[in-house]
């Protein structure tokens, strides 16, 4: 693509005496043209952008994988899945643990002519008739399985945090490079109008109006380098801190179209908050049945030795045995069970709202990641050819004297907003699957 200036021979009258400079300056431009003509076709390719040019070679590269990877990695993060785990199994197991034993030494002493002494030693154990323990033991398993899910349910939300923070600054990353492309278009052409305007065949409104051109562009690039700034920042945060700011580098556009319907709403069906609120009802329901058996007794069963002092009689040693049985009048479990029939419920519930409204949004997240995908891609397609044609018209037309600066002008701000808008496309398109994957609870290790 030549977006260099050469000016046609019949549109110049001075030819002989600029014939010499002329022929240097085509052959300056030729090579000029080259590099136009490879600036363009990457900034008409869909975003794989790796970097800008302020970047250096010792800039390390960062993938979506690695910076999902690196954000689920963090320490703190392990400790708060650990954590709420290790209270769940630590309530559980309290909740179903056996009675203490009991051992009991006992002396019962007379005094006077006849009096004994009586020495007893005993183990007691108490025994749950109706599998109580069991069933609160169930309860705290279910509960520990639901921290379980809903760790998987914070990686998830961390790792859609992550991507959407990661294609945000390979979004600003491709802008940034978009709007360089146009900045040194424009560069390269007001130095050859400047060189030319010194020599008298410019007009000098071509070249103020080439100024003009580059302040708004450059304008526009430094306040989307700030906007790469602030989201290459947001990223680090999550990431964690490291030694240098790393460079994004992957695909904006989505690779593939989402699943069918009938598959995501299976993968919904599985969604980690979906089994958490799952677990959490089956666990009320393990504590509703340990209340129902209340009538159930408990049993205290007792053994031992016991020694009996006759004084001037002797000494008897013998054992002892007894067993303990309550007597459940009253249900004392009546509150605890109410109350475990309400979360019971309430599990239930939330669980159905939230399966439904999983459903619900599916079909309209779908849609939109599919169409947006869809759009992007044929945009992208129909703005690398047409743009680049636009510009190659205008650059021979300004060269021929068949169009003005203002025309050429115009063709580089529509290649740069042309791919500007296929960014927009890509990262609306990156976006909205990310949401997709986020209803379904896919996308994350």
């Amino acid at each position: 693509m030549t977006t260099g200036i050469r000016f046609h021979p019949l549109k110049t009258p001075t030819l002989g005496r600029y014939l010499a400079p002329l022929l240097t300056l085509g052959l300056t431009l030729s090579a000029q043209a080259q590099g136009h003509d490879s600036a363009a076709a990457s900034t008409a390719r869909p975003a794989t952008t790796t970097g800008t040019s302020d970047s250096n070679s010792t800039t390390s590269t960062l993938t979506e994988a690695e910076a999902v990877n690196q954000a689920l990695r963090r320490a703190p993060l392990a400790d708060v899945l650990a954590g709420v785990v290790a209270i769940e199994e630590g309530r559980g197991r309290s909740a179903g643990s056996y009675p203490t034993p009991e051992f009991r030494y006992l002396r019962e002493q007379t005094f006077g002519d006849s009096g004994t002494a009586e020495d007893s030693l005993s183990l007691a154990q108490t025994i749950d008739l109706g599998d109580r323990r069991g069933r609160y033991t169930a309860a705290g398993e279910a509960r520990t399985r639901a921290a379980h899910q809903e760790g998987h349910a914070l990686r998830l939300a961390v790792s859609a945090d992550a991507r959407l923070r990661f294609h945000e600054a390979l979004y600003r990353q491709g802008r940034v490079a978009a709007l360089e492309g146009w900045c040194q278009r424009i560069e390269d052409s007001l130095l050859i109008v400047t060189r030319r305007e010194q020599r008298g065949d410019a007009a000098t409104y071509d070249r103020r109006r080439l100024e003009r051109e580059q302040a708004v562009a450059s304008s526009r690039l430094k306040s989307e380098r700030a906007a790469l700034e602030r989201a290459m920042a947001q990223l680090v945060a999550l990431l964690g801190p490291t030694e240098s700011s790393p460079r994004v580098t992957g695909a904006l556009l989505p690779e593939s179209d989402p699943a069918s319907l009938q598959v995501l709403r299976e993968s919904a069906d599985s969604h980690p908050e979906v089994l958490a609120l799952d677990q959490r009802g089956l666990a009320a329901t393990y504590e509703v049945s340990a209340g129902t058996r209340w009538w159930v007794p408990e049993v205290r069963l007792e053994a031992g030795w016991k020694r009996v002092n006759l004084g001037a009689q002797g000494r008897a040693d013998g054992f002892l045995a007894g067993a303990t049985l309550s007597l459940p009048l009253w249900n004392q479990s009546a509150g605890l069970a109410r109350e475990a029939e309400g979360q019971a419920q309430a599990a239930r519930g939330r669980s159905d709202l939230l399966r439904a409204a999983l459903h619900g949004e599916l079909s309209g997240a779908r849609l939109e990641a599919l169409r947006l995908r869809e759009a992007a891609a044929s945009f992208r397609a129909q703005a690398s050819e047409t743009s680049g044609d636009l510009v190659r018209m205008a650059s021979a037309g300004y060269e021929g004297g068949e169009l003005g600066l203002l025309e050429l002008l115009d063709a580089y701000r529509g290649a740069a907003e042309d791919s500007l808008s296929a960014l927009d496309l890509e990262y609306a398109a990156r976006r909205a699957r990310i949401d997709l994957d986020r209803l379904t609870g896919t996308r994350f290790p």
